[in-house]
């Protein structure tokens, strides 16, 4: 896979992991950034005291595998966003091996 497509490919996994945390969470900004070494974090917050993170590991992001369609389905059965609520506030849940 060229340097580009794998780019493409995370890209669209990136913009289905931002639409589920929308949805899931109302009225929430998200803030997303690249931690080149091992993760792609997500930033849900509502206010300084209502914060949730999600790291989702680049080896979940890039798996040719995990085309967009069954990464949605996933954040659905792996219930990230219920995950992600039981996380004691700006604690990480992990999402993937990392």
């Amino acid at each position: 896979m060229s340097k580009e497509d794998e780019e493409s490919h995370i890209e669209a996994n990136v913009k289905v992991i931002q639409g589920y945390l929308l949805s899931q969470f109302k009225g929430f900004e998200i803030i997303d950034r690249e931690d080149l070494a091992i993760s792609y974090t997500f930033t849900v917050s509502k206010s300084p005291d209502e914060r949730y993170l999600l790291k989702v590991s680049w080896t979940q992001l890039s798996d040719r595998t995990n085309t967009p369609e069954r990464t949605k389905q996933r954040l659905v059965t792996d219930d990230v966003a219920g995950r992600m609520k039981g996380k004691f506030q700006g604690e990480s849940f992990w999402w993937g091996k990392h």
